[in-house]
């Protein structure tokens, strides 16, 4: 595991840095020298990989830890669903110039249209706007 606690960030260790940093690492998996500690206080395992216990670049703060490995809490007022199938608002009344003229859509044209091409368009009916 490496340890971004000593290193200044977007700079490269000298070659004595990195060594001292990579015998540190060798004397915690052996049980020489005491456990790194994230944020909260706990002892970080020396033996987790490093591509585990690394966060991401956008949910890095700085600290060693695993907060990243842990299930985010939610608001208690959404349960994180939504209902599926249900269209954003009120469709259209009538036809737009420049929407589907199979569907009425207003997101495509008739070419990247995925309903079922219809026998009088939305274009020429008016009906059942999307």
């Amino acid at each position: 595991m490496s340890s971004s606690a000593g290193k200044p960030k977007g700079s490269k260790l000298s070659r004595e840095d990195y060594k001292k940093l990579k015998d540190l690492e060798e004397a915690r998996k052996a049980g020489t020298a005491p456990a790194e500690l994230d944020a909260e206080g706990n002892a970080i395992n020396p033996h987790i990989p490093q591509f585990m216990s690394k966060a991401p670049w956008y949910m890095d703060t700085g600290q060693p830890g695993l907060q990243h490995q842990r299930k985010r809490a939610t608001s208690p007022g959404s349960s994180g669903w939504y209902a599926r199938g249900q269209t954003a608002g009120a469709a259209g009344k009538k036809y737009v110039r420049g929407a589907c003229e199979n569907c009425g859509a207003t997101t495509h044209k008739t070419k990247q249209c995925v309903e079922r091409p219809r026998k009088r368009g939305a274009r020429w009916t008016g009906e059942e706007i999307r």
